[in-house]
Order: structure tokens, then C-alpha cells, then sequence
């Protein structure tokens, strides 16, 4: 895939997140995409469309309040089918205290959509904010 047309799907699909538009990021992404959780987060990797979605609508509320959230696009680098996102996403937990941590994004694009998602981010900081 080309590098412009990558960077153009997950720039889509990272808008349609900012928009809560859940249709269209159903629609960028493939059957049988795979989302890599951090290893230390336990959470299991979802296997497939239904399970990222399934994952996303269960996981923002649980844990945020999401019309708190502001995601801060720092940079991206892009790459024939792989794309990378460091972003920085600041709001409120759902219990009410103010989150403010550093991902890093990398996905993998195929056929016009997104195959593979993986996340990186400080799960320490994530817990002792979130969980506690």
C-alpha cells in the first residue's frame, strides 16, 4: 500500500474516534483486524472487527470521561503500509481525576483499511490514575 494513502486512513480513522463516529471507524477497519494490547496492561488482544468494537465501546466509558478527553497528535511518520502516532490524551478518569499519559500508535493498513493496531503506552501511569 502507499505511504500517502496510510497515512490518509489512519488520519480518517483518527478523526472519526475525535467524532465518536463509530460507522466509519467500523468501515476503516478490516474483518479480521487485530489490536496488540501492552503485554502489561492483561487485557486480551480483541481478534477481529466485532471484538475492537466490542473492546472500544466497553473500555472508553469504563475507564474515561470521554467528553473530557483531548487527544494531542504530536507526530506521524509513515511508511508504505505502516503508520506511526505518538499522541499525548489528557481528560478525566471516570472516577474523576485528571489523566495525562504518552501513547505511541502503530498500525499496519491493507486493502484500504486498518489490519493491525498496537499499542504502546505507560501502563503504570495508566493504573495508578484509572484503577486506584
Amino acid at each position: 500500500m502507499e505511504t500517502e494513502t496510510s497515512r490518509k486512513i489512519v488520519l480518517d480513522y483518527l478523526s472519526a474516534q475525535g467524532r465518536g463516529d463509530g460507522a466509519r471507524i467500523a468501515e476503516l477497519l478490516a474483518d479480521d483486524v487485530v489490536w496488540r494490547m501492552p503485554a502489561s496492561s492483561g487485557i486480551p488482544s480483541p481478534q477481529s472487527r466485532a471484538e475492537v468494537l466490542q473492546m472500544m465501546d466497553e473500555v472508553g466509558p469504563k475507564y474515561f470521561d470521554l467528553p473530557t478527553m483531548k487527544v494531542e497528535i504530536k507526530w506521524i511518520i509513515a511508511e508504505d503500509d505502516k503508520v506511526i502516532v505518538r499522541q499525548r490524551s489528557q481528560g478525566k478518569a471516570a472516577n474523576g481525576r485528571d489523566y495525562d499519559n504518552e501513547y505511541v500508535w502503530v498500525y499496519v493498513c491493507r486493502d484500504g483499511q486498518i489490519a493491525e493496531i498496537e499499542e504502546h503506552v505507560d501502563t503504570k501511569k495508566f493504573s495508578e490514575i484509572v484503577l486506584e
